[in-house]
């Protein structure tokens, strides 16, 4: 038989306050179990899927009002996963939230509070904007897309009627302060005047309600065209050096090098430092792209993740998803869910940890024995720094509270 000694603290983990979201992909549930959606298989599928990823850290959830323009191929159409029923009468457009709504309050059953509003224009640059069906005097119809320019007259006027029915209903429901809209993912500067022209008219419709964007050219942030940037953990020392306030970042299959990430072929240790690092550098929020992605690159395929886990060669081995589709409509969970789920406890620990002994005395700990500070490029590799660490960690909330 063996044994061993378990010490348990007299102290529970604090609320977590880091805001953290893996990117849901709702039609890719309806797509790989081959259930409509809205039906309410998928409904329930859904909400198990939700529940999985708020109990490993998940308190903020993309949210399909239509189809987000993400991933995929110029001209082409992933399944339509629209929450908001539109009707056009004319010039005139009117809405049912109903099943947005429904979604609301599946994510907060679920324990997930806060919401990503999905991007209201296409990606890289918001060239163009998102597939919404409508419903009009032909039936229900395309009425948005590739084919539409960002700037059309027709989009706008759209979004002048939308935007303020929706904050309204968003308050009404008490989601004020909880609720992110995206413009465009990863723009760059060759797509500023895009850009820009896009937020300019977002910003006055969804009044107090904050913009976030991936964004990892600081150049680009220091136009003012995005007040709150999402930067790639590589690219994020000249954020940092700014003090840009509130800052978050994130990484997906470009951030192979140095930096933490969570691919199948990385050890565990690179992916749980990221808490330490968050902890380090104060980071407001954490976004990766893909917790149940399962499709080929651009969405031109689904995929089985069971048997092709690299989005048909595109990105490493596990970028592209979390959890698996199980039988039933059951999640399943990878291992690297699991450890990144640690590195959210250790993340709370430290919190915990500061509450008791203050900053300068957590920072000293995580310090010890490194030769070099510790950065989002320099850091300890291997695993038993990190168990180390929160052994000391453990051992000096014990001692705090004695």
């Amino acid at each position: 038989d063996a044994g061993f000694d378990l010490s348990v603290s007299p102290a529970s983990l604090p609320p977590q306050t880091l805001l953290h979201t893996e990117w849901f992909h709702a039609d890719c549930l309806a797509d790989y179990y081959r259930v409509p959606v809205r039906s309410e298989a998928w409904w329930q599928i859904v909400g198990r899927f939700m529940a999985t990823a708020a109990a490993h850290g998940v308190n903020l959830i993309l949210t399909p009002i239509f189809t987000p323009p993400l991933d995929t191929a110029v001209g082409g159409e992933r399944t339509t996963v629209q929450l908001v029923d539109v009707r056009r009468d004319g010039d005139a457009w009117s809405f049912d939230l109903t099943a947005l709504k429904r979604w609301i309050d599946l994510a907060r059953e679920n324990g997930i509070p806060n919401l990503e509003i999905a991007h209201l224009f296409t990606q890289w640059g918001a060239r163009a904007t998102p597939k919404i069906m409508a419903w009009t005097e032909n039936g229900l119809e395309k009425v948005f897309g590739w084919d539409t320019p960002a700037d059309s007259p027709a989009y706008r006027a759209f979004l002048e009627a939308f935007l303020p029915r929706l904050v309204a209903s968003l308050n009404a429901w008490g989601l004020a302060g909880h609720v992110y809209f995206h413009i465009s993912d990863e723009p760059s500067l060759k797509v500023l005047a895009s850009y820009q022209a896009a937020r300019d008219l977002v910003a006055p419709l969804i009044g107090d309600y904050l913009v976030i964007d991936a964004l990892s050219d600081f150049a680009f942030y220091q136009t003012g065209a995005v007040t709150k940037p999402i930067p790639a953990n590589n690219h994020i020392e000249p954020f940092l050096e700014a003090q840009v306030p509130g800052l978050w970042t994130y990484y997906c299959c470009g951030q192979h090098q140095v930096v933490s990430n969570r691919f199948m072929a990385m050890p565990s240790a690179r992916c749980r430092i990221l808490g330490v690092q968050l902890y380090r550098y104060r980071i407001e929020g954490f976004l990766q792209w893909g917790y149940n992605f399962y499709n080929s690159q651009y969405s031109v395929r689904h995929l089985n993740p069971y048997v092709e886990n690299d989005a048909d060669g595109a990105f490493p081995a596990g970028d592209a998803f979390l959890v698996y589709p199980g039988p039933g409509g059951v999640p399943e969970s990878s291992l690297r869910l699991k450890v990144f789920h640690q590195a959210l406890n250790d993340l709370r620990a430290l919190q915990l940890l500061e509450s008791l002994i203050g900053r300068v005395a957590v920072e000293d700990l995580i310090s010890q024995d490194l030769a070099e500070p510790l950065t989002f490029t320099n850091y300890p590799k291997d695993s038993s720094w990190m168990i180390g660490l929160r052994r000391r960690v453990h051992a000096a909330i014990v001692s705090a509270l004695q």
